[in-house]
C-alpha cells in the first residue's frame, strides 16, 4: 500500500450540495495531482474507528480536513479521533458556498467544482511551500 503525503478527510456527503462539492472536488485534485501526493481518507472507517485506517491517516505527512458546511462533520470527527491535521477548509465559511439542504445532492454548477477544487489545490501547495 501507497501512502501519500497528504491525506483529504472531506465530508463527501452525498446528502446536500456542499457535501457532495466536497468530493467531486476531492476526486479531481487526485486525478490533477496523482495519488503519490494525495489521497482520500475514508471518513466512514475512521468514524467507526477502523484500526488499520485511523493508523495510516495518522502517517500521513500532512492531513487537510475539508467540510462542506458550517456542520463540520470532517473537522468533528477528525478532532474527535485525535488526528492532528494541518489545514481546514469550510466550504460555506471560507468559499461562501451555500449549503442548500438536504435533497440537494445534485445542485450545484461546474463553477462550483472549479472553485472547490482550486481551493484545495491551493491549500495542498500552501502545505509544500512550507517544507
Amino acid at each position: 500500500m501507497n501512502i501519500p503525503k497528504i491525506g483529504l478527510l472531506v465530508c463527501n456527503s452525498g446528502g446536500s450540495n456542499s457535501g457532495t462539492l466536497t468530493g467531486i472536488a476531492a476526486m479531481e485534485v487526485v486525478k490533477e495531482l496523482g495519488s503519490d501526493l494525495v489521497g482520500i481518507c475514508s471518513l466512514p472507517a475512521l468514524a467507526n474507528e477502523i484500526p488499520r485506517q485511523v493508523l495510516t491517516v495518522k502517517k500521513l505527512e500532512h492531513l487537510i480536513v475539508i467540510d462542506g458546511c458550517s456542520n463540520s462533520c470532517a473537522r468533528n470527527l477528525a478532532n474527535k479521533s485525535l488526528l492532528s491535521y494541518n489545514v481546514y477548509l469550510n466550504l460555506e465559511k471560507d468559499l461562501k458556498i451555500d449549503k442548500l439542504g438536504p435533497f440537494s445532492t445534485l445542485q450545484y454548477s461546474d463553477e462550483d467544482v472549479s472553485k472547490v477544487t482550486q481551493a484545495i489545490k491551493a491549500k495542498i501547495s500552501q502545505l509544500r511551500d512550507e517544507g
